[in-house]
């Protein structure tokens, strides 16, 4: 069986590839938009030297590119989003993009195709605290009030559901909470923002629902070899802490902030002041923050793994380890 990964040079991607050949994999193909992150293929190949592993390089948004990339693949697993940027390129690199690669896959007789999404595509807005979220809590029908991101990987699992009624292959979802590690972000907006010199704590004492990037990757192996068609999995680790551990260990292990606890009464508040006056000012100041959001993002809720682990997916880092790697590597690299 051979399997693609899309978006291997990835955060994400390169652990993706590794725990697909852990797991049994022994025949792989990597897509990478230009060319393989250095020492990646050697890496692997050294250490799995039994394994087939091989390149593709396309831009996603060729489609001419792709059916050589497709040729003789069992499972497509699409890693490769857009992740930062203005509005347009984040929908051309997730949705247009992720739209070639469903049809190519369609057209090529693919068997199964494994989709990377998001916790923003969840519709949290009406949760209510201590409720619990998993991969059976209803996606957003839009998206659009997520912001360019969370519509983005919205309109790309919507389409998953068009694209599959179209060609009929199998498809499996995996949404990721916030996944962190060597490699990543350090201070997640749900933690809070930097601004001006000042940090905003603005998720106080909810979980954060975080996943080592090695752990969500073991996630993503599982459940492309033993999830059921049509499958959705919430990807979180164990034993989560809060927002507000998260920032206090940033602080104590990697650098001193100067922090500004926001109450939530009053982050909601400011939250529609922000919208008022980004319709007052004709948009001079963008509304990052609407109340949606913040209802979506900070409402405290409860986070279940229990349907990855029915699957046999455990955690095989400990978040106590994963918080220390982190901060050391956070600390080391001053992000």
């Amino acid at each position: 069986m051979k399997i693609l990964l899309t978006g291997a040079g990835g955060f994400l991607g390169q652990q993706i590839a590794r725990s697909l050949l852990l797991q049994g994999v022994t025949d792989l193909r990597l897509h990478v938009r230009t060319k393989a992150p250095a020492g990646l293929v050697q890496r692997l190949q050294s250490e799995f030297p039994k394994a087939h592993i091989e390149v593709a390089a396309a831009n996603l948004l060729a489609p001419a590119t792709l059916p050589l990339v497709m040729a003789g693949v069992d499972t497509v697993v699409h890693a490769a989003a857009g992740m930062k940027g203005a509005a347009a390129d984040m929908f051309a690199n997730t949705v247009i993009g992720s739209r070639n690669v469903f049809d190519a896959a369609g057209l090529a007789g693919v068997r199964r195709l494994v989709l990377i999404s998001s916790f923003a595509v969840y519709k949290t807005d009406q949760m209510k605290p201590g409720d619990t979220l998993d991969g059976s809590t209803p996606i957003e029908p839009v998206g659009v009030e997520k912001g360019p991101y969370g519509y983005a990987k919205t309109r790309q699992e919507h389409l998953l559901g068009e694209m599959k009624q179209r060609y009929g292959y199998q498809t499996v979802v995996l949404r990721p909470g916030v996944i962190y590690g060597p490699g990543g972000g350090a201070l997640s907006p749900r933690v809070g923002l930097n601004v001006m010199g000042w940090f905003f704590s603005l998720g106080g004492a909810a979980t954060l629902p975080l996943t080592f990037v090695e752990n969500c990757a073991d996630a993503v192996a599982s459940a492309t070899l033993h999830a059921a068609d049509g499958a959705a999995f919430s990807v979180v680790d164990d034993e989560l802490p809060s927002c507000k551990a998260y920032l206090n260990g940033y602080r104590s292990q990697v650098r001193k902030l100067r922090v500004i606890p926001v109450p939530a009464a009053l982050f909601r508040w400011g939250a529609k002041q922000l919208v008022a006056y980004h319709k007052r000012s004709k948009g001079q100041l963008p509304a990052v923050f609407t109340p949606y959001v913040v209802r979506s993002m900070y409402t405290p809720l409860n986070y279940s793994n229990a349907d990855l682990k029915r699957i046999g997916w455990s955690q095989r880092v400990p978040t106590r380890d994963a918080l220390r790697i982190t901060y050391g590597w956070l600390k080391a690299n001053q992000r």
